[in-house]
């Protein structure tokens, strides 16, 4: 399974140069937690976490921040024909809850975050058949007087 099965498309970005407070109001508006940052031209040009403009809202209350000021800026991004263990991999080696997907050209084409890693998960051990229970559970079920 790859990427482009499971990324969110299209996507929403805020620009270098927002307030952070309007980058914060969109994940809120549109319940997200990861936003891919892109300069004036379009590009990439880092990630912004809810967590990071909650810590933000903490320290800078009436200031005006930009996002350029809180954002990631060494981000880890995938392709669309990236499969999702690659993904799910960069995702826990990196501990990032949210990958940009970038197209052959570089430009942002979709995300793909831990909820889309698991929902895929599920769905994958939904279709599985069922398997036949362990001698050892029934062994404990017994033990612990349990049918």
């Amino acid at each position: 399974m790859q990427v482009r099965e499971r990324m969110s498309a299209p996507v929403f970005t805020v620009r270098t140069d927002a307030d952070y407070k309007s980058a914060l109001a969109l994940m809120q508006e549109h319940r997200v937690h990861h936003v891919p940052v892109v300069d004036a031209q379009g590009g990439l040009a880092g990630i912004l976490a809810e967590r990071d403009l909650l810590l933000a809202a903490t320290r800078y209350l009436q200031s005006g921040v930009e996002v350029a000021d809180v954002m990631h800026r060494d981000v880890v991004t995938v392709t669309p024909r990236t499969g999702l263990a690659r993904a799910a991999e960069l995702l826990a080696r990196h501990k990032i809850g949210g990958l940009p997907v970038v197209g052959a050209n570089g430009r942002l084409v979709g995300v793909i975050t831990e909820t889309d890693m698991l929902t895929a998960f599920v769905e994958l051990l939904r279709r599985r058949p069922a398997t036949r229970t362990p001698r050892h559970a029934k062994v404990s079920r017994k033990v612990a007087g349990v049918r």
